[in-house]
């Protein structure tokens, strides 16, 4: 293996000014600093990451501990924050723990053993033993997607139960009364219950009452959503017209799209006969037909302010930072008022 002191050798400089080149190549002679950089290149040298690490206390390095990537603005988000990262010399180690808190803890712990620079975490509740372990270590971590009103971690994101809220007020200004729910999983998902909380509220205010039955939890599988729509519209064929559901709320723009094919299947025109709206803006939202009416969740956006905020905590020593936003309304073709 080709060593500092082999380079230092064919530039014809000594082992600590091949150092400097490495760590500080602006306090070099450029055509020293050519020298080296060319031995560098002649021998295939790679720097030892380790020793280079104890000499400085960083690594350069930043943890991600995200559900999955199977979600398409997870996966942006991510995308994103390695793009940001990396233009500033940082490597991204990504880990997925697919809803599974004691791998979740393990994630923690490998990244942590690798001695990262900071770990960006997706999502606002965990593991409680994760948080033990980041603090224990004292190293920079965010949070994303999470809003946290008590002060305690910092974050990125935007409050998933108001934007709910704005996305249920305009079908009921469009004249909706009768309203069927698709939450996702909310056994195993805060941000499913959250989301249900700021539909209850926006029709508690406006006294609307939505029956158990209405209020169907699926795992987020195509198959298992359509069964679900098929179950509350069909069961309503009985009912009289103004009894049936006229707005289908979903969690997430896949579970509308599902719930968009099961209508079609039953016979049932989208906006039509019934409003179907979604949450968080996927690629599929606008190109569809009809295009989707739903939430544009911005992961782009939340990586770039992932991305600055964990590199002021590393850098600039900044604690807490709290970043939060306010996700549009996007109104598109899928909402109409009532028949």
């Amino acid at each position: 293996m080709v060593n500092v002191k082999q380079v230092a050798l064919l530039a014809g400089v000594s082992s600590a000014t091949v150092s400097r080149a490495l760590t500080s190549p602006d306090r070099l002679r450029p055509d020293t600093l050519e020298r080296v950089q060319n031995a560098i290149a002649s021998l295939n040298y790679v720097p030892s990451s380790s020793a280079r690490d104890l000499r400085q206390g960083r690594t350069r390095s930043v943890g991600i501990i995200a559900p999955t990537l199977m979600n398409e603005l997870y996966a942006k988000a991510v995308d994103t924050l390695e793009a940001q990262l990396d233009r500033l010399g940082y490597t991204v180690l990504l880990t997925c723990h697919r809803d599974d808190s004691e791998t979740e803890l393990r994630c923690a712990r490998a990244l942590l053993e690798r001695r990262v620079d900071g770990i960006a975490i997706i999502g606002s509740q965990h593991h409680p033993d994760v948080f033990s372990l980041i603090h224990k270590h004292a190293i920079p971590y965010v949070l994303m997607w999470a809003v946290d009103r008590e002060g305690m971690h910092p974050t990125v994101g935007y409050d998933n139960r108001l934007a709910m809220r704005r996305l249920t007020s305009h079908l009921v200004k469009q004249g909706h009364r009768k309203f069927a729910v698709l939450p996702g999983p909310l056994e195993t998902q805060f941000l499913s219950s959250q989301r249900l909380l700021g539909i209850q509220d926006v029709l508690s205010e406006n006294g609307i009452s939505i029956p158990d039955d209405r209020i169907l939890p699926t795992p987020y599988e195509a198959s298992a959503v359509r069964q679900a729509v098929r179950t509350c519209l069909e069961r309503n064929d009985s009912l009289p017209h103004q009894e049936q559901p006229t707005a289908l709320i979903c969690i997430n723009d896949f579970v509308a799209v599902a719930a968009i094919a099961e209508c079609r299947t039953l016979g049932l025109s989208v906006p039509s006969d019934i409003s179907v709206t979604g949450f968080g803006d996927w690629q599929m939202a606008e190109l569809m037909t009809p295009a989707l009416t739903t939430v544009h969740s911005n992961p782009v956006l939340i990586g770039e302010l992932t991305s600055r905020n964990l590199v002021d905590q590393i850098e600039g020593g900044s604690k807490r930072i709290q970043t939060e936003f306010e996700p549009d309304l996007v109104v598109r073709e899928s909402t109409a008022p009532p028949q």
